[in-house]
């Protein structure tokens, strides 16, 4: 079973509003070429005053919508990356629990590669704490780089305190994540606004990856 955003219709919606916005100020300034200032001007509030709407109702969807929890043996993919908790052991110490999480880990990028280096795992507890990666305990190439289509397994070890009641294995991300690709043309920052904060990203809440 593959688990994807709460949000994905939210996302292209928000790819349509980016397309229709250019499009529409692209009007406005060709009406401006041609002196007609007017009808240029109405189009621009309007179409500025649409996407105020627009960002503030999608984010507002996003802010109440309940937070993804995927179980173990589900899929999640985020970025062109996805992931899977295949098993998890522990081993129980008296002043912590050691968990080890299998991990399946595929890039479904079609021309880009998948960086994990910038990628830091942890786990988080009902209380908000975290217990980062014992580093060296991992076994398998995690922190490399995917080339598209390829898929890795490995072994996450965390160590938890004994009083958790809930555990949720989330991350950091540090750096790019792919590497390679098209360079993205000078427009694409403002489109990505429109699309990330339309989308109901500002407010999104993270999803989480059910270990206990």
């Amino acid at each position: 079973m593959v688990v994807i955003h709460s949000e994905g219709i939210l996302v292209w919606l928000a790819l349509l509003v980016a397309v229709a916005a250019v499009l529409l100020f692209l009007i406005s300034a060709i009406l401006v070429v041609h002196s007609n200032f007017r009808l240029a001007k109405r189009i621009a509030i309007s179409t500025l005053c649409g996407l105020v709407v627009w960002v503030v109702l999608a984010n507002a969807i996003s802010l109440l919508t309940p937070r993804t929890i995927v179980n173990v043996g589900e899929t999640y993919c985020w970025d062109n990356l996805c992931l899977t908790i295949d098993g998890i052991t522990r081993k129980v110490h008296p002043s912590e629990t050691d968990y080890r999480l299998n991990i399946h880990i595929y890039s479904d990028a079609n021309t880009l590669k998948i960086n994990l280096k910038n990628i830091f795992p942890y786990l988080v507890d009902e209380r908000g704490r975290r217990f980062p990666l014992v580093k060296g305990a991992s076994s398998g190439p995690y922190d490399s780089l995917l080339d598209p289509g390829q898929s890795v397994n490995t072994t996450l070890t965390f160590e938890v305190a004994p009083d958790v009641r809930q555990l949720f294995l989330t991350g950091d991300v540090t750096g790019p994540t792919s590497v390679g690709g098209k360079k993205a043309p000078f427009w694409a920052p403002a489109v990505g606004w429109i699309m990330y904060g339309g989308g109901g990203f500002l407010l999104q809440k993270e999803t989480l990856l059910r270990v206990l």
